[in-house]
Formats: structure tokens, sequence, C-alpha cells
């Protein structure tokens, strides 16, 4: 098992993090925890706690849901593989680790298959399902077969669904193209799927870019100011408060969410909206020096000097201490500050 944890992870000792699950983790989790990272900084996506796992032995067993004579007592365990995820792995990240009780799965290929299955049957905990490649031609197609089943199912709660395809003939595009057209002519109840081709891409290549395009694809819509508008502190509460209908599930605001929100507010000229976002940042993340850095620019826009440098200083002195990435940055405005007020 491997496991990223958010940069921002020890800024607080309460704050919980949605978690996503890369399946086959040995060659896909390095490249989903940068996407997440790089995503969820400029508040594109979540702030999310990523979590590899692999079954490279058994990766027919376990990724799918029926049972082939030719693969007797090797195929059709995904019920049990679905059993250890929730009740073993997800527990047990819970229990060393602060979760929130939102989960994204990711698989490639068969695990692609396995979380497609998953996204229609109704039978998991997972609030969203990517399906990279998905080998939807197993068993003669068999998931599209039963998607007449699947679509009658009411989801407990709203879930999303990623599926994409790259440039793959044959098997791989016949049983994907079924898919969609089952999808398209009885479009699942309280799903939100979304689908995408990448015609440039190969069956190896295509999770690089197809996992960064589910996940702007899942939370389309979740940066609250994407353009040169900029919002209030309580607009942008209500924003997120309006999301929670949209995904089952409440978002509080995270350390990236604040940072970028309450500096785009100084920068646009509303300098009073920015210093409110970042001081209620710094109020729930009291040990975040991203935070208190971009407070005292804040206070600095609003001529606020002294306040400037003393959030400056709570800054720099977290950043020492926790050996920040951003420490050559914190230095260099805690010294023009100092320069401005004459101090040392």
């Amino acid at each position: 098992m491997q496991v990223s944890l958010p940069d921002t992870y020890e800024h607080s000792d309460y704050f919980k993090y949605p978690v996503l699950v890369a399946l086959d983790g040995s060659t896909q989790f390095d490249h989903i925890a940068a996407s997440v990272k790089f995503l969820s900084t400029y508040a594109i996506i979540p702030e999310m706690i990523v979590v590899g796992v692999s079954t490279p032995t058994e990766r027919i067993k376990y990724y799918t849901h029926t049972e082939l004579e030719a693969f007797k007592n090797r195929s059709g365990k995904a019920g049990l593989y679905t059993k250890f995820l929730q009740e073993e792995l997800l527990r047990k990240i819970s229990e060393s680790y602060r979760i929130a009780s939102f989960q994204v799965i990711s698989g490639h290929s068969l695990s692609g298959l396995y979380t497609s299955y998953l996204a229609l049957s109704g039978n998991s905990k997972f609030n969203a399902a990517i399906s990279i490649s998905p080998s939807l031609w197993w068993d003669s197609a068999i998931l599209t077969d039963e998607y007449g089943t699947y679509q009658k199912l009411k989801e407990l709660k709203p879930t999303k669904w990623f599926l994409s395809l790259a440039n793959e003939p044959g098997e791989m595009k016949s049983g994907f193209d079924a898919m969609l057209a089952a999808l398209n002519k009885a479009p699942p109840l309280n799903i939100d799927w979304h689908s995408a081709q990448f015609p440039n891409e190969t069956h190896d290549s295509t999770p690089l870019i197809g996992n960064a395009q589910a996940l702007k694809a899942i939370f389309s819509g979740w940066n609250a100011v994407p353009g040169i508008e900029v919002m209030s502190l309580k607009s942008l509460q209500k924003f997120y408060s309006d999301k929670a209908v949209e995904y089952g599930y409440s978002f509080p605001m995270s350390v990236h969410q604040f940072n970028v929100y309450g500096l785009k507010a100084a920068y646009e000229g509303k300098t009073n909206w920015g210093v409110e976002i970042l001081e209620r940042g710094v109020e729930r993340f009291k040990s975040s020096e991203i935070l208190w850095d971009s407070l005292a620019t804040a206070y600095s826009l609003e001529n606020e000097l002294v306040k400037a440098l003393e959030a400056s200083a709570k800054a720099l002195n977290l950043a020492k201490n926790n050996n920040s990435l951003f420490l050559s940055e914190i230095i260099a405005q805690n010294t023009a500050l100092k320069a401005k007020l004459g101090t040392k």
C-alpha cells in the first residue's frame, strides 16, 4: 500500500480529507498523486489523500464480477475485493489518517472494468469512479448486457463516473461504444457520468491524461472563481454549501481554497475580502505557513504593515520548523516587510 498525504496535512489536527484509491498502484499511484496535488493547489479539485493498492498476480480474479469456465476459480471475485476495500483497506486508512466520508476510486483496463462495475451496480460506498480504457469486453460485454438492470437502481447517494478510451480498435472499442450507447439510450438514475476518447494515446499511455481529465470532469465547476471574478467569504461558503447536494457530501474549505480565493480577492482590488478570507483560513489552520504568508501579503496590500509583519513572522517560524517548500518566498516577504518598517 502506498499513501500520499496533502502537503497541508500537518496544517491542522482535525481537518478530514477525501480519499482517492488508485488501483494497480505499482504503476498508477505516482502520476495520480501528482495530478491530485497539482490540481488541488489551484482549487480545481479538493485536496485528497491518495492510496495506491495493487493485486499484480490476481487482477482477473478480483477485477471481474463473473466467473468464466476458462478462468474457473481465477475470476468473478469482484464482490470479495469490494469487501476487502471497504471493510479492511479504508478502515485501516481511517485508523491512521483523518479521512472524510467521500471516496473516489480509479482503475485502468481490467481494474477499469471493476470501477465501472462499482459505478453501475450501486454495490459500494465510493462516491465517484474513474474507468480508464475499461475492459468492457469481458465475458461478451456482460456488464453492458446487465446495464438494463443496473439502470433502474436508485442510487442511495449521488455518484460520479468517468470512463474513457484511447486509440484501441477491436474488442476494446466495441465494448466501450456499446456501453456509451446503453448509457445514452437510458441514462442511469442519480449517476452523473462523463466520457472521453483520446485518439492520440495508447492503452498504456492514456492513464496519465485520462486520470487528470477524469478529476476535472468529476469536479467540474469546483473552482468558485475560475475567471477574473472574486467572491466574498460569505459567497464562497454558500457556493460550497450548495455543492453538498451535487456530491452527497458537504466539503469544508481547505487550506488551498482559502489561499487561492483570499489572494485572488486581494490582488483584484477587494483587499478587505481577501483579508477576511485569509483571516478565517488561519483561524482554522493555525499551523499553515502558506496562509499566514498570504495573509501578510493581503495586509500589506491594505497598507497594514505592522499586521503584515506579524503574520509574516508567524509564517516564517512555521516554515522553518516544517522545512516548508515555500521557505525562500516567505523569507523574501519577511525581509521586504522589515525593510519597509525599518526593523531588523
